[in-house]
């Protein structure tokens, strides 16, 4: 059976994605370009029949080709978004940052994720009008607009993602980013007297046996408590619901724990005031404290799904809450005011002497979060007037 005349005859490769090639059915040279961006070949007829001639005119036509695709796409891969984004998050699960997990569920979040919008764009093409149309696509899809607070966390990631760019010299800056509005929310804290209410109340829940959705409260629950605020630990996963019995050692001069956190804002060490020390010994065997497994959690152990524990040990805090009768719309308080209330009254007590930059590393926040959230709403005491009048030695 003769050939047909649709057949490729001759074919030369002149770079990668592009060729010419001739068929039975024409005397001219064909040209072949691979489209990136289409993801198909594109054919055209170089109308040369000299092969050195259409090679010239394959490569001019491939040198001035403009992709049907969309102008802001990469046409490279390299240069992508999702590149960068893909790489972002191999460099915080290599770390182990506390971010990573909240950072890749942004980025690859299906339908109106950072990749799903960004992921094709060229890092170069990416500025601010973009990120404003971005933050404006999360509000078109919900009934209610995001809250500031979390367009603001899009950002920052959008912001860590292009700095990789930039340090591979695609960028030679970062794109201003849209301000966000954000609101500082108060930090609820407890006053010496509501404090010492609730555990009374807790102390009281615990002898009586109270029961909350089949939990009876404990001791243990009010001890857990009180660790907060001689700890400074959030009441979270990756930190009181975290601490294990071999991220804690009891230290001396003066009596304190060293613990070993993974945190909000990354790996850090951190002690506690002394009265944590007894606190925490309550929780190992009194007759051989080595004899505690020490993969075991020191909190609520009893779940291993911690976040049935925080579920537990919160629904335990309110209904401690309502004995004590400081359950109302007014004072909404919750597990973290009792962090709020130990920062404060770390700063209190210590009448103006307590260095600022060693509580806010300590705690796991920065001088800034304490000026914003705590100083700038402490009165003014005869003690800290004393201290700022004081000279140094």
């Amino acid at each position: 059976m003769a050939d047909s005349k649709s057949k490729t005859t001759s074919q030369k490769n002149i770079r990668k994605g592009l060729a010419i090639y001739k068929t039975g059915q024409s005397i001219y040279w064909f040209l072949r370009l691979w489209d990136p961006l289409a993801k198909k070949y594109v054919r055209r007829t170089t109308k040369e029949t000299v092969r050195i001639e259409a090679v010239e005119a394959a490569i001019e036509f491939a040198d001035n080709f403009k992709s049907g695709g969309h102008p802001v796409h990469a046409v490279k891969k390299a240069t992508s978004f999702e590149r960068y984004a893909k790489q972002l998050i191999s460099i915080q699960a290599l770390k182990g940052g506390k971010w990573s997990g909240g950072d890749a569920k942004l980025l690859n979040r299906s339908g109106d994720g950072l990749i799903a919008y960004f992921g094709k764009w060229d890092v170069t093409k990416i500025n601010t009008g973009s990120v404003r149309d971005y933050l404006l696509k999360l509000d078109e899809k919900r009934g209610k607009p995001l809250a500031e607070s979390t367009k603001a966390k899009h950002t920052i990631i959008l912001r860590k993602v292009l700095t990789l760019a930039v340090e591979d010299g695609l960028l030679n800056v970062l794109p201003v980013m849209p301000k966000q509005k954000t609101k500082d929310m108060p930090r609820l804290a407890f006053t010496d007297d509501e404090y010492a209410r609730l555990l009374q109340a807790g102390e009281e829940c615990a002898q009586r046996g109270d029961i909350v959705r089949g939990v009876k409260v404990r001791r243990h629950h009010v001890r857990m408590f009180r660790f907060v605020v001689y700890s400074f630990l959030r009441p979270t996963e990756s930190e009181l619901f975290g601490l294990k019995h071999k991220d804690v050692q009891v230290k001396g001069k003066p009596p304190h724990l060293e613990m070993k956190i993974d945190g909000k804002t990354g790996q850090r060490t951190s002690v506690t005031m002394p009265i944590a020390v007894p606190l925490y010994r309550g929780m190992l065997n009194p007759l051989n404290e080595a004899d505690t497994d020490q993969n075991e959690y020191v909190w609520m152990p009893e779940y291993p799904n911690r976040t049935t524990a925080i579920n537990t040990a919160r629904r335990i805090f309110n209904h401690i809450l309502e004995a004590a009768g400081l359950k109302d719309d007014v004072h909404k308080f919750s597990p973290y005011s009792l962090r709020h209330y130990a920062l404060q009254k770390r700063l209190k007590e210590s009448k103006g002497e307590a260095n600022i930059y060693n509580l806010a590393k300590n705690a796991g926040t920065s001088i800034e979060m304490l000026q914003r959230f705590y100083l700038d709403k402490m009165a003014l005491t005869p003690d800290l007037i004393e201290n700022l009048q004081t000279k140094g030695k």
